[in-house]
């Protein structure tokens, strides 16, 4: 699958819904038919930080110290 198409499945999921929804890593999962990487196994966990936020408008991310 190209990279453009990888979130076509969420895309559609989402686009059914009228209000705001969270969904887990887990969920996206199913919903996109592969694994997306999780935070808790990537290199910035095993540095000692957690991903505080993502914030699609700005294209950024907030990187948190794990205490």
């Amino acid at each position: 699958m190209g990279s453009g198409t990888k979130y076509v499945a969420l895309e559609k999921f989402l686009m059914d819904k009228t209000e705001n929804i969270t969904l887990t890593f887990v969920e996206i999962n199913e919903i996109i038919g592969e694994k997306l990487p999780v935070p808790s196994d990537s290199a910035v966990f095993k540095a000692g930080y957690k991903v505080e936020k993502i914030d699609f408008k700005t294209k950024s991310v907030i990187f948190s110290k794990i205490d």
